[in-house]
């Protein structure tokens, strides 16, 4: 089947959400021009949406481990499953130790970290309750996998901190991150927690070069994918015009009846 180039050079205007996009700044831009350019390509064979609703319905309604499960295997793509209630099942067990405020949830909007004016990455908690007297944000990511280098680390810390806690209402309040990677001999989810100011801030100079060496990254993806569009097209048209040569020989050459 024949790529969308159309729909994937679009992909390139509408960057995933904070975890996700921190992903694509390497350590040069080659490394981050392939890294964008197998997220514009890529297809997810599932999301981790159904796994999210139900641990918000955790933190912010008490719902049980066997209605969370029951969200999960209701909605979702099939591939999916297995990893959401893996990952319901270790936010339980976290949350069975940690014990959440539940039935006191935020409404808040979602923020955006400005790269440019053209780009904006999506910043959001999965929920926000008061505990304590104070708002609590609450991030969760559903990844089996943290490999997130230090730099990249303090790359999430820092747009979070711009794009949403650095709002009046948060700005003295502790926040958590909640990762689940899959760890140990038996590969089971065991939870790494972040809390607010765990990882220090990029000074301006640094989150500038990461801005700078994304664009820059961003304009070679797009120029790669043009240029497989183009002999795509090429490649088609040579094609038609072959099988529209041979159907003309099958005509002179077919005998007349």
């Amino acid at each position: 089947m024949a790529k969308d180039y159309a729909k994937i050079i679009a992909k390139l205007d509408r960057p995933p959400a904070g975890p996700n996009w921190v992903r694509f700044i390497g350590v040069d831009v080659p490394t981050t021009t392939k890294s964008i350019l197998s997220f514009a390509k890529s297809i997810p064979p599932f999301t981790y949406q159904t796994g999210y609703a139900a641990i918000k319905d955790r933190i912010q309604l008490g719902i049980d481990l066997e209605t969370a499960l029951g969200i999960v295997k209701r909605g979702g793509a099939p591939a999916g499953k297995n990893q959401n209630e893996e990952l319901v099942r270790a936010f339980f067990a976290h949350d069975n130790e940690r014990g959440y405020a539940a039935r006191n949830p935020i409404e808040f909007d979602r923020g955006h970290f400005l790269v440019s004016r053209e780009v904006q990455v999506p910043v959001a908690p999965l929920s926000v309750i008061r505990e304590g007297g104070q708002f609590l944000p609450i991030f969760v990511c559903g990844w089996s996998t943290l490999s997130l280098t230090l730099s990249q680390r303090r790359l999430l810390a820092t747009i979070c901190e711009d794009a949403f806690l650095s709002l009046t209402d948060y700005q003295d309040s502790p926040a958590e991150f909640l990762f689940f990677p899959k760890d140990g001999e038996n590969r089971q989810r065991s939870p790494e927690i972040w809390h607010r100011g765990d990882y220090e801030q990029l000074s301006g100079g640094q989150l500038a070069d990461c801005i700078e060496m994304f664009l820059e990254a961003r304009d070679e993806a797009r120029r790669i994918l043009m240029e497989e569009w183009h002999r795509e097209r090429e490649q088609e048209r040579g094609e038609t015009a072959s099988t529209a040569v041979f159907t003309e020989m099958d005509d002179l050459f077919t005998p007349k009846k």
